[in-house]
């Protein structure tokens, strides 16, 4: 499954929810599938985008999504942790997994061995859990993902493709478009 493609058709049932998406071309193909002011991009953030949508979870009672990678995941492997002990109902964690640190040359990451997301997920907490191999259950999941509890904690297995151009995104802007939107 292509990234783009996914992040286009996990918009379309989003609605207004809060999205966090992870640095480079997360963010990029977010912006470039639908740029709005409840979208959070985490340029220089590398590891914290879970992180980041942990922390708006927990202060609203809105589903939050984050759109994550297993590189970046990788480097921060106790938000997984947090998130489990925490049990936010209301945050769903969508994980591109391509199987490599795309951002700092293709080197192959964990999870193109033997490194399980989704196993390390059950076993920090996390019981709504998934692994999704195409477009068709990835939509399935996340509408369940967006009617019931959660955390949950989807691993999307993707193909890179070819990279869209960079977003024009002021982190300073993002930080208050994004604060903005959820009013006074």
């Amino acid at each position: 499954m292509l990234r783009f493609n996914a992040t286009k058709m996990l918009l379309r049932h989003m609605g207004d929810l809060p999205v966090v998406a992870n640095l480079g071309p997360t963010t990029d193909e977010l912006w470039h599938a639908g740029h709005r002011d409840r979208n959070f991009y985490t340029y220089g953030s590398m590891g914290l985008c879970s992180s980041i949508a942990l922390g708006i979870a927990l202060s609203t009672d809105e589903k939050v999504v984050s759109l994550d990678g297993d590189g970046s995941l990788l480097m921060n492997m106790g938000t997984i942790g947090t998130i489990g002990r925490e049990k936010p109902g209301n945050l769903i964690v969508i994980v591109w997994d391509n199987e490599q640190w795309a951002q700092t040359g293709n080197q192959p990451s964990h999870t193109a061995y033997e490194t399980d997301l989704e196993q390390v997920a059950h076993g920090c907490g996390i019981a709504q859990t998934a692994t999704v191999d195409n477009e068709e259950e990835l939509q399935l999941v996340f509408l369940q993902a967006l009617e019931e509890d959660g955390p949950w904690f989807i691993v999307a297995k993707i193909e890179e493709d070819e990279y869209l151009p960079v977003a024009p995104i002021e982190p300073e802007m993002t930080v208050y478009r994004f604060r903005k939107s959820f009013g006074a």
